[in-house]
């Protein structure tokens, strides 16, 4: 059940005793988004501060909220940019657990499409992440996140396939495909980091000093909810598929410069597997459930990838000369130092040197994710255009460039976004609408979800 503004302000309230809410602006992905586990919204109180509320809208997300918040409160220690950790929670009930109030980080969401290669931007979110992956994992484990090593990663995966094929709903391509690469032991010889876990556009808040991409940095680093000790290349799964090739071999380089130790040859293969294992993700629960949309949906996503993807054998790594695949022991530590990075195009749609290299997606999918991105529910009243200027306070990251954008679309200021770079010809950027709760207080008017503010 999703709540009204009013409920969002009444539960930050509670949370966070004395705070005396003006405006809510709640926070929205476009229609084509993965589904959200939580609502969201940034709530501006009467002394100017801003906050974010997330409230979780099942028992699971609850949960996940509050699994890792200890050890948030710990990571700005170790990282270059903020890491909002919760000023308070409030209850909702025995079911949902508990919502959770953090200070706003000023700042605009990734829309990952978008990023161009090069320094700057690119080069920001490959130092985050390193910086990321750089954290003792002995910081982790001691805050009981948990942990994973090579081998448990793997079998992670083999039981996640074991399940999806147990429907019969993947195509046999798809399985082949995913199973070799499980079998391949090299590709299963790395040392486990620390991991965000959720680490997509929405994760990252930057900023601009200036109106160019290259002037981009990470000011923030949100959504620990999955943070966990396993492979490094879960956090590359959705930055991989998403980047455009140049754009990943900057997040790369960068990346790999600022890792304190050698990042393993295969790990964009395995980010690559990883992807495309996402669409695995809640079909066995679907099938068993009956959500005929939701399956009918993955399945249409997965026969396009099995297309895709069907003369492609870039995820298995080749054999070592002499044909034994047991050279390297599944678990094991990589040996960076005896090994060449493979180019960054293999780990992006096809083998170095193949004619079908970089040639599995089709051209018009990254277009129509670039709109996508940026979409929100035309159906929501609340969201009309805007094409004023940004109110006071509301942009002081640089983030002022033109603000003019298609119709049905709005403009967007700081986060939460999905925001682009700021463009050289075209803003792709939104703004959250911004709802004064005094505008909204009717005497006739009765709130279903929570008290009034």
């Amino acid at each position: 059940m999703r709540r009204s503004d009013l409920a969002l302000a009444a539960i930050a309230c509670a949370a966070v005793p004395g705070m005396r809410p003006a405006t809510v602006r709640e926070v929205r992905r476009g229609r084509h988004a993965d589904p959200v586990a939580h609502q969201s919204a940034i709530i501006e109180d009467e002394t100017g501060r801003a906050w974010v509320v997330r409230v979780p809208l099942t028992a699971a997300a609850g949960a996940e909220l509050e699994r890792n918040e200890a050890l948030v409160g710990q990571l700005a220690k170790h990282l270059p940019f903020k890491v909002p950790a919760a000023a308070g929670f409030a209850s909702l009930g025995r079911t949902l657990g508990r919502a959770a109030v953090y200070p706003h980080v000023e700042g605009s969401a990734l829309n990952l499409h978008r990023i161009p290669a090069g320094p700057g931007l690119a080069s920001a979110v490959g130092r985050a992440m390193a910086a990321v992956h750089n954290i003792p994992v002995e910081l982790f484990e001691e805050y009981g996140v948990p942990t994973f090593d090579a081998a448990a990663h793997r079998e992670r995966c083999v039981s996640e396939l074991d399940r999806a094929a147990a429907t019969g709903l993947v195509p046999t391509g798809l399985l082949a495909r995913w199973e070799q690469a499980l079998d391949a032991p090299a590709l299963w010889s790395f040392s486990t980091t620390a991991v965000h876990g959720s680490l997509d556009g929405w994760a990252f808040l930057v900023a601009f000093s200036d109106d160019d991409a290259a002037t981009g940095r990470v000011v923030a680093l949100t959504h620990w909810d999955n943070a966990c000790v396993t492979d490094p290349a879960q956090d590359f799964a959705v930055v991989a598929d998403h980047l455009t090739p140049p754009a990943l071999d900057s997040v790369f380089e960068s990346y790999s410069l600022a890792r304190s130790s050698r990042p393993d040859p295969y790990l964009l293969t395995r980010a690559r597997l990883a992807a495309e294992m996402r669409l695995l993700a809640g079909l066995a629960q679907a099938s068993s459930s009956g959500a005929e949309e939701v399956v009918q949906s993955r399945v249409d996503e997965l026969r396009k990838l099995d297309r895709l993807t069907s003369a492609d054998t870039s995820l298995v790594p080749p054999q070592p000369e002499g044909g034994s695949r047991a050279a390297t022991d599944v678990g094991g530590p990589a040996e960076p130092d005896t090994r060449d990075l493979p180019p960054v195009v293999a780990a992006v749609g096809g083998s170095a040197g193949s004619p079908d290299a970089g040639t599995d997606r089709e051209p018009d999918d990254a277009a129509d994710s670039e709109e996508e991105a940026v979409e929100v529910d035309a159906g929501d009243s609340r969201f009309v255009r805007l094409n004023e200027a940004p109110e006071a306070g509301g942009d002081d990251d640089g983030a002022s460039w033109d603000r003019d954008s298609a119709p049905g679309e709005t403009a967007h200021g700081p986060w939460p976004g999905p925001a682009d770079p700021p463009p050289d010809t075209e803003d792709a950027t939104e703004t959250l609408p911004t709802v004064r709760l005094e505008d909204e207080r009717t005497p006739d008017s009765a709130d279903e979800d929570g008290p009034r503010t």
